[in-house]
């Protein structure tokens, strides 16, 4: 009798570390979820640094940057190569800085074309997974409507293109360090693709830093969880 009250008292509390065991399995937090992104997991995203660190978009493949000093005599055309890009510059098409402002309310304003060769600086490293380059002093160019006039930026890209992609080379805002696509408000700024050569040209109307990009933002821990960067609000605008 003695033993048979042991064994079911031993019985009892068995079982019932095995129903607190699983009680404390079902109410412990597991691993937190990494969804595909879309508009409803900005805030995961946010939360969870995919948009804070460095590399967003896609991990850099290298932290090297280049830079170049170049001199353009502003009243012949040139074309100026930095690393794998390549600026060209027809006659008479940069903006004496002296007189011509800048700023986007001006980028259409007639100015008074440079006469004097200036001395330009240059910076391209890889930026969210993508060539990136800078420029300074900031400078605007002459308005155009013959294509031929237009000064253009090829970059080739650290990501290999394809035809079924977007890539438009995003302008970065000074005044609040924001991606801007212009050629949603100016069509003849909208970027031209060479998939053989992994190349991007389009038209500037000013100098400041230019990003190529391929519209998508990816998840901070897998390069293969991406969605359209347009559709995560204030992160990119248009104008």
């Amino acid at each position: 009798m003695r033993v048979s009250m042991l064994v079911r008292w031993c019985t009892m509390l068995t079982a019932a570390g095995i129903l607190a065991a699983c009680a404390d399995s079902a109410t412990q937090p597991g691993p937190a979820a990494r969804p595909r992104l879309s508009n409803s997991y900005e805030q995961w995203l946010l939360d969870n640094g995919g948009l804070s660190r460095d590399g967003r978009g896609r991990p850099n493949q290298s932290d090297s940057v280049w830079s170049k000093d170049f001199v353009v005599d502003p009243t012949q055309p040139s074309q100026i190569r930095l690393g794998d890009h390549l600026v060209s510059f027809p006659a008479n098409s940069i903006c004496d800085p002296a007189t011509s402002g800048y700023g986007p309310a001006l980028w259409d304003t007639p100015c008074t074309p440079l006469q004097a060769p200036i001395t330009i600086h240059a910076t391209w490293k890889y930026n969210l997974g993508h060539a990136f380059i800078t420029f300074s002093p900031d400078i605007r160019f002459v308005p155009a409507s013959d294509p031929s006039q237009y000064v253009t930026l090829t970059m080739k890209d650290y990501v290999q293109l394809d035809t079924t992609g977007r890539y438009p080379i995003y302008w970065l805002r000074p005044s609040d360090s924001t991606w801007v696509d212009e050629s949603m408000s100016d069509p003849t700024e909208a970027s031209v693709l060479d998939v053989q050569g992994n190349k991007v040209t389009r038209r500037l109307k000013h100098f400041s830093g230019y990003l190529v990009g391929v519209n998508d933002v990816c998840d901070a821990f897998s390069s293969s969880s991406c969605t359209s960067v347009l559709s995560f609000s204030g992160y990119l605008v248009g104008q």
